[in-house]
């Protein structure tokens, strides 16, 4: 199964969330975000931990392609760039499942209708694809905003959405900062614990 972390717009959580999932999931990662956090995130872990994070940077489709070839067969991630360009796109055509991360404030809102532009043109190629939406780095004290955003998600007819929240916590910068992920730097902590359901929520959907 390939799993896209995908979003038109940066800084919206998606290379966190695709680490940690490859953490705990044991998922191979491609990495076609430019900034290449996840490609960093796995020479830090190397490097402090021993511990390998396969990861591939592709910069072409053909290149691609290639990767997708060598992990035929496999359960994999995709962390895709924050940035509409064909090789993001040509991800949302291979995929099988897309998680949509997008925090609750109205410039996000703004960014999820963009992006919703893109799954239509998507889903005419792939009509298969399934896209979820994440609310992520959502405010524990702000559940009003949370259910608003939740309506607006589910008012999207080619949106679904995850039960699963993440939270604002620290342990995700921190453990990144260390390679690792939340459930191996704090496994007893909250966002440990919102990870595993979201795990548990995308094992279902496979």
């Amino acid at each position: 199964m390939i799993i896209t972390v995908a979003h038109q717009k940066g800084g919206v959580g998606k290379s966190t969330i695709a680490t940690n999932l490859a953490v705990e999931m044991e998922f191979p990662v491609i990495d076609l975000d430019s900034q290449h956090s996840c490609y960093l995130f796995s020479l830090l872990r190397k490097r402090e931990h021993g511990r390998e994070l396969p990861v591939y940077i592709p910069e072409t489709i053909e290149e691609l392609k290639q990767a997708l070839k060598e992990l035929e067969g496999q359960n994999l991630i995709i962390d895709s760039g924050g940035y509409d360009n064909d090789l993001n796109r040509y991800a949302l055509l291979v995929s099988d499942l897309v998680i949509t991360p997008v925090a609750p404030s109205q410039i996000e809102v703004f960014g999820l209708l963009k992006f919703a532009e893109i799954v239509r043109e998507a889903l005419k190629i792939n009509p298969s694809l399934r896209v979820y939406v994440l609310i992520n780095n959502a405010d524990p004290r702000s559940s009003r905003e949370n259910r608003e955003l939740e309506r607006f998600i589910e008012s999207e007819e080619n949106f679904n959405l995850f039960k699963t929240k993440l939270y604002r916590r620290a342990d995700y910068r921190r453990a990144y900062s260390e390679g690792l992920g939340v459930c191996e730097y704090n496994p007893g902590g909250k966002a440990c614990r919102e990870v595993r359901a979201l795990v548990a929520e995308l094992s279902a959907l496979m």
